[in-house]
């Protein structure tokens, strides 16, 4: 009984718990019928509202019961009756094909349903006798509402993966970590859930998808966003998939292994799961990149693996990456610091802008490097930037520099805003440019005097 009752504060709809709070009151004090019609009422109500909730993620056939159902609401006349008798008799039909419920718990909540019109309509009974079930039967039936939909929120099945796969797969695809976590793991049932996650990883790790003109690779990329929504509400079950799929991608070309790090290196439970036969192989091949001169850019996969270095976990994997990253030219450290900023790559910021030979370099590198990284920079990182910046005459002096003064101010975390480096930058101008010089940064001294 105390159990029935704890389940019963998780039902899942706040309007729907009441109902089943009744439900279980009149369980409590005998009135057998009552609790099996109040159930009933419980069960279609929660029905009615998860479909609502379905049809605004984009289940068609949740939407077109919905219509019905507010057509019905904006009439309420005979007809109107007659519609939301239809929906009461077809609404575990329409659950099951959402997968909403299976098979079993749809007999169950059939049974309850057969109940409740014995219940509700008396005269049923041969004879006129009265429906008159006991109350432990009345407890049955409230303990299967409440266990196979009632504590649920809205979620489905075998559909949902039809769903996520199809979500992925647009043009439009965006990648919210909120929304895809909400839709596709949180409204799902478990054993979906687990199919989705690892349908996933292998997308993810093996480049198996091809949607239209979206390439394999450009897919994958997708799915890795994907498993990282899925890891910030349940790093074990993004881990459990990438185990049962890390074997197959060891046995993959070196290349796909190589783009599988770079998309997936930042999450920690894959570099948990990475073997170390894989390990081996791939700082083998880091070992022997060829880069190219200072004055020719990367390639995309070499671009990609230098940007690991920002990670601590394969910094220390693999130790001779930083040195691989340190022997780049500015220019270059500055492409890689595009792809994949952070606290690591902060600390190259003012020697790449320090190196700045041209007023074009200083545009680009800076471009690539300021903004991404302002959101976290430390207060000495921030002072050696700025001054790196007043000190290079061809960075100072670039058409779009004072612009993007501007656009660092508002970039960086609020506390930097007030920090003595900015003053100590516009000092430092003003002491190397004239008054008519339109390089001493007026238009940040108004940002700051704005912001104070």
């Amino acid at each position: 009984m105390i159990d029935l009752e704890l389940k019963i504060n998780r039902v899942w709809h706040p309007e729907v718990r009441p109902l089943v709070t009744e439900a279980y009151r009149c369980y409590t004090t005998g009135s057998a019928r009552a609790c099996i019609v109040l159930t009933w009422t419980a069960v279609c109500t929660d029905l009615i509202h998860k479909l609502y909730q379905l049809a605004e993620d984009g289940e068609g056939e949740a939407a077109q019961v919905v219509k019905r159902i507010d057509d019905a609401r904006g009439k309420p006349d005979r007809d109107a009756v007659r519609t939301m008798l239809d929906v009461e008799n077809t609404i575990l039909d329409v659950a099951e094909r959402l997968d909403m419920v299976d098979f079993v718990q749809k007999r169950e909540l059939e049974r309850l349903k057969e109940d409740r019109n014995l219940a509700a309509h008396p005269s049923l009974r041969p004879l006129g006798e009265l429906f008159t079930p006991s109350i432990e039967y009345a407890r049955a039936h409230l303990t299967a509402a409440v266990e196979s939909l009632l504590i649920h929120p809205p979620s489905q099945g075998r559909k949902a993966l039809d769903r996520f796969r199809d979500h992925v797969g647009e043009v439009s695809f965006v990648g919210s970590s909120d929304y895809l976590a909400q839709v596709f793991f949180d409204r799902v049932k478990s054993g979906t859930r687990r199919n989705i996650v690892v349908f996933a990883a292998k997308q993810a790790l093996l480049e198996l998808a091809s949607v239209g003109a979206l390439n394999e690779s450009f897919m994958a990329s997708r799915y890795a966003t994907c498993l990282r929504a899925f890891a910030k509400r349940d790093r074990s079950v993004v881990q459990e998939a990438l185990s049962s799929v890390m074997g197959r991608l060891g046995q993959q070309p070196l290349d796909v292994q190589i783009r599988a790090l770079v998309r997936l290196g930042d999450l920690d439970v894959f570099w948990d799961e990475v073997e170390d036969v894989m390990r081996a192989q791939i700082g083998d091949y880091i070992d022997q990149i060829d880069l190219p001169d200072g004055y020719h850019p990367l390639t995309v996969d070499q671009t990609g693996v230098m940007g690991l270095v920002e990670l601590r976990h394969v910094r220390m994997a693999m130790p001779s990456l930083e040195a691989k990253f340190q022997g780049l030219s500015a220019w270059q450290k500055a492409s890689v610091i595009r792809h994949r900023p952070g606290p690591y790559m902060a600390d190259y910021v003012a020697d790449i802008l320090r190196d700045a030979k041209s007023w074009r370099t200083a545009e680009s590198t800076a471009q690539w490097t300021v903004p991404t990284c302002a959101p976290c920079l430390t207060s000495e990182q921030l002072g050696n930037i700025l001054s790196a910046w007043a000190e290079n005459y061809e960075c100072r002096t670039a058409s779009e520099m004072p612009e993007l003064a501007v656009k660092f101010f508002t970039l960086v975390p609020t506390p930097l805003r007030t920090d003595q480096a900015w003053q100590n930058f516009l000092d430092a101008v003003r002491q190397l440019e004239d008054p008519g010089s339109q390089f001493r940064y007026d238009e940040l001294e108004q940002a700051i005097l704005a912001a104070s």
